[in-house]
Formats: C-alpha cells, structure tokens, sequence
C-alpha cells in the first residue's frame, strides 16, 4: 500500500499506469493507510486532478478527510493569528517552520499539507518573552529536561492550549482542537547521542514572510532543503511518522527548483557535517519519487559521507520507511527495554566513530535519565516501602 500510496506523488508517475495498478487491490485500505500516515487529503487532490475515481467506499474516505483539512487548516490560521499577534505584543518574530511555511508556500492549497503542532524558531534570548506570550493566552506548559531521555535540545518545552483533549486518536482527523506549540531554540537534531546541528547562519540568511497579514521569517530556500532533509532522516532513525517529510522534499525541489543553489546546499551540509543525514534523505526522496535533485549534488553529498554510511543509505526502501515508522506500541517493560535496545542500534549505525557509538550505547545505561530507568526505580522504591512497612507491621 505505501508504495502505490508513494507512487502517486512521484514526479513522473503517468496517471493511467498508477490506475492500472489499483484495480487489483483493495482501495479501502489504501484509502485508510493514506488517512493513518496524514496524506489522505492530498491523495484526493491527486486524483481529481488525474480525472481518477477509487470505489465509492474509498473515495468517500478521502474526501471526507478533505473536508476535514480544510476545517482544520481554518481553526488552524485563527489558532495561528492569535499566537502571532501575542508574539508581536511581546516583540517576538519567529521563523515559522516546516509545516505551516510549506503550507503557505508549495504546496496546491495549504490545508493539503496537514501537522500535529505549530514549529516555531525563536532566538534564544527571545524564548522568555515567547512563553510569556503564550502563558498570556492560556497554554499549558510542560518541560522536559534535555538531559532526560534522548536528550533533545531543539525545544525543551511544549504549550498545549486551552481546550479539551483532542477527542480522536489521530491528530489529523480532528477538525477543531488546538494543536500544540514548540518554541524551538535551534534546529539540532538529538537523538540517544546523535547529533547534528545546522543552526548557525540560519538566522542571518532568513527572509521575510507573511502569513494571516503577520511579518515572520522563514528559512532562505538551501536552509528550508537542507532541515527537511535532516529531519527526514532522524524521524527515520526516530522512529516517526516519515511519508508527509518524504513528500514535503519533493513538493519543496519540484515547487522551488529554480531558486535553490544546489552548490550552497552542499556546502552548508558538508560544513555542518550532516552528508550522511541529508544524502539518505535526497536518495530517499529521489528513488522513491523521483524528486528533481540534480545528481551532482547527490555524488558531492556521497563522497563526503563514510563508506558504510553511504552503503546503509543507498539500501533505504519504502519498505524501511514503513517498518520503521509503523511499529507497535510497548505495552510490557521487556518491551519497553527491547524497544530501547533497538532504537539504540539503529542510532548506533549512523555514527562515525567507536566514540560517536559510545555516546549512544551509554544513553542506554544512564539509567537516571531515561523513562524506563525511572519507571525501574520507581518500582523498586515501591517494593522497597511496601517491604519496610510489612516489617514495622511483624
């Protein structure tokens, strides 16, 4: 399913040869896997744009889910003016990110590309006057150390706003509830030691942008490539949701090829030693759907990655993508430490050194720090009072 899902996006796909290959399938589960991974509405862009129909039961999925991105794009832009407005009473601008400049910026209509959370990046002496401003309008925090699990440092807090629950399991089927906010510090991605930063600069080369009449940043076209090809590549490694970063690449290089300095790519990502993360990403996105990244660019990228990192890359399918991203939640504490065991060495294999391999696999035995280090402690504190109070009670 995620590979005909795939292939209907991809830059060369001929509509008759993509509808040929649906007719012996089941368009019901392509209907829900498109749905499940966030691309159900552009899928229903797609095809009317191709003249092409599913069954009905398919097609009424998809264009209800449709309906419902454009109610959410629109609770969104009201949600997004508020937080804005407070922002510019505080005398913060932001450089909006991923989501909400794609939107905005390449993709058909912006209620197509749907998002969990609204991404902000704020310079660091800003970050007070940001949560300032989102305190005044009723958000809830909730602060997680960057010394506690995977030890991200990008945001280290997130506001949820004051509203019920979202009422439905998946975020991108609800229409009306708020979505959450991270105020990023950086653009470094951390994961279990991992870590690669493209921040420096990015400031500096931002441009203006404006979005619900307000003045934002945004990043200049080579920085807005090369963190969407970083962040692919770690939501991989992650573990994440990847399809929607999987196509923003090619909306983003089909939309805005004209304007981006492929040499400025390559040096800023070689400069920020992040070959390997933004090599996996552009062959990804390349192989898988055809997206227009000029092939010296991808050799410049391969020759500065290290042998076997570029070999783990180059072995990447959609089938990767799924299996990485469509695993089954812990339910037990075995599970919970089987799960931390893999993700450790799937973040082991994009090191560099035996001492890169070491910060990792030592996140593992830092127990202090991790969750399942403190739900151990916890339950042996619990053994430990229950046993001291059978003893007082003898």
């Amino acid at each position: 399913m995620f590979e005909l899902l795939a292939t209907a996006f991809k830059a060369d796909e001929h509509p008759h040869e993509w509808q040929a290959q649906i007719e012996s399938i089941d368009q019901d589960a392509l209907a829900i896997s498109a749905i499940v991974v966030g691309l159900a509405p552009l899928l229903h862009w797609r095809l009317t744009t191709w003249n092409i129909a599913l069954e009905p039961r398919a097609m009424a999925k998809l264009g209800a889910t449709r309906e419902l991105a454009r109610l959410q794009r629109a609770s969104m832009d009201a949600q997004l003016d508020q937080i804005l407005t407070s922002f510019e009473n505080q005398k913060v601008t932001p450089i909006l990110l991923k989501g909400n400049h794609l939107a905005a910026c390449v993709y058909p209509e912006p209620y197509l590309r749907q998002m969990n959370d609204i991404d902000v990046l704020v310079r660091p002496t800003d970050l007070a006057a940001t949560e300032n401003a989102l305190l005044t309008l009723g958000y809830i925090a909730s602060h997680k150390s960057c010394e506690r699990g995977a030890g991200v440092t990008k945001h280290t807090s997130t506001y949820r706003p004051p509203r019920a629950d979202d009422p439905t399991p998946n975020p991108y089927l609800s229409a009306v509830a708020g979505r959450t906010v991270e105020p990023h510090t950086s653009l470094e991605e951390v994961w279990y030691g991992l870590h690669v930063d493209i921040t420096p600069g990015v400031w500096e080369r931002s441009v203006p942008f404006e979005v619900n009449t307000h003045a934002v940043r945004v990043l200049c076209v080579e920085d807005l490539v090369t963190h969407l090809a970083v962040h692919l590549t770690f939501h991989l490694i992650m573990g994440y949701p990847s399809m929607v970063q999987l196509v923003d690449l090619l909306f983003v290089t089909e939309r805005l090829q004209s304007k981006i300095q492929w040499e400025a790519v390559v040096a800023r990502t070689l400069e920020h030693r992040a070959a390997a993360f933004v090599y996996a990403a552009f062959y990804l996105a390349r192989k898988i759907l055809a997206a227009p990244i000029p092939h010296d660019a991808l050799e410049s990228l391969a020759r500065a990655c290290p042998p076997h990192l570029r070999e783990y890359a180059e072995t990447l399918t959609l089938e990767n993508v799924a299996a990485r991203t469509q695993r089954p939640p812990v339910t037990t504490f075995t599970q919970r430490v089987q799960r931390g065991w893999q993700d450790r060495r799937e973040v082991a294999r994009w090191t560099s050194s035996l001492a890169d391999q070491w910060h990792v696999w030592r996140t593992m035995i830092d127990v202090a720090n991790t969750d399942t280090g403190e739900l151990v402690i916890r339950r042996l504190r619990g053994t430990f009072l229950r046993t001291e109070t059978k003893s007082v009670e003898n």
